[in-house]
């Protein structure tokens, strides 16, 4: 079988990757790469000045093709898009994140969608331009048509890895894609675990539904729902949008008095998507008279600075102290070097507090 220039380049970038992680430093002659791929020496020459342009590898008149020394050949700086790197949990995860690529030798810039297909659009023309070591992408709302996607294409086409944080685009996700991900069916289901064991049999969740990770919890949520014989049905959760939970800080513009009047009910415990939810619920239930925990335990993910702001602590499922930043930096100086990379989910951890 006669290979393509371009096959030839994606077996060859994985050949490197071994080769680094072996110590190993030349390439097979051109004349060993035709014979092994059944094609042309003008074949070859175009698959390795593909990767030359990479910054993959050098070449050397007289003497053969060398794996690049990254150090001094490729860009230092890491770029992390994200909708705005101000908020919730991503100030905490930044600053670690920048302290641990410094002490690898990279640099880290933040550059700001605002939530927005246009303005992640700028950043990743920006990204594609710089051609940086690695590219983070923190998804927007990844079960909807995104036309940005041919853009990571060229970034990916131009050498330059792509590194998601907690999921993808597209859905369902690439084989090849590098995500570094959490098992949010088993973290749902932890959390229906651990109320039904304190003796909650009619739980609610509030989730969001233009997100792969909000449709991943509630798919967990109905699967510990049934394997617990506890009531699961269109009236036990509630979805939300992206730019509904935008709107929690606008004046009548939150769906939470929605959720507790359409689907509250008579149930005696909650999960939320996240600990900003969690916060904003457990505000308005007092403000009805409500009590948590002692009407309703109210359940959150991520253990983020909400779950402990003021009398309100919250019960929250998310993972070690760093675990997300560490992960995530292992995972990009990885790729940026070129090595083989395997990411396995984020571990849980259950923080137990007051509110359930």
């Amino acid at each position: 079988m006669s290979f393509k220039y371009t096959d030839i380049v994606d077996k060859l970038e994985v050949e490197l990757m071994k080769m680094r992680q072996d110590g190993s430093v030349r390439l097979p002659s051109e004349k060993e790469l035709c014979a092994r791929f059944d094609c042309s020496r003008q074949t070859v020459r175009s698959a390795l000045t593909v990767l030359e342009s990479r910054g993959l590898i050098v070449r050397r008149k007289g003497s053969g093709s060398y794996l690049a020394d990254t150090g001094f050949l490729r860009n230092s700086t890491v770029v992390f898009i994200t909708e705005d790197e101000d908020r919730y949990i991503y100030p905490v995860l930044i600053s670690q994140l920048r302290y641990l690529l410094q002490k690898n030798k990279y640099s880290l810039k933040c550059l700001g969608t605002s939530g927005t297909i246009r303005g992640e659009r700028e950043q990743l023309v920006r990204a594609l331009e710089e051609k940086p070591a690695a590219v983070i992408i923190d998804p927007l709302r990844n079960v909807i048509p995104n036309p940005n996607l041919g853009l990571i294409e060229e970034i990916a086409a131009s050498g330059v890895p792509v590194v998601y944080l907690f999921t993808s685009y597209p859905v369902p996700v690439p084989e090849d894609a590098v995500i570094v991900s959490e098992d949010n069916e088993e973290g749902a289901q932890v959390l229906v675990r651990y109320l039904a064991e304190k003796g909650h049999r009619k739980i609610a969740g509030v989730w969001r539904g233009d997100d792969s990770r909000g449709l991943q919890r509630l798919s967990g949520f109905m699967k510990a729902c049934t394997d617990l014989d506890l009531p699961c049905d269109e009236s036990d959760y509630f979805l939300f949008s992206d730019r509904e939970q935008h709107e929690l800080t606008w004046e009548g513009r939150s769906f939470i008095p929605r959720f507790i009047d359409e689907c509250l009910g008579d149930h005696d415990a909650v999960i939320c998507q996240n600990d900003i939810i969690a916060h904003r619920l457990i505000v308005e239930l007092g403000n009805r008279g409500i009590s948590v925990p002692g009407d309703v335990a109210v359940v959150s993910f991520d253990d983020s600075y909400y779950a402990t702001l003021g009398n309100d602590r919250i019960t929250s499922l998310g993972h070690g102290e760093h675990a997300v930043s560490s992960a995530l930096a292992e995972t990009v100086v990885a790729v940026a070097e070129r090595r083989l990379v395997k990411t396995e989910p984020l571990k849980w951890v259950l923080h137990i507090r007051n509110s359930g």
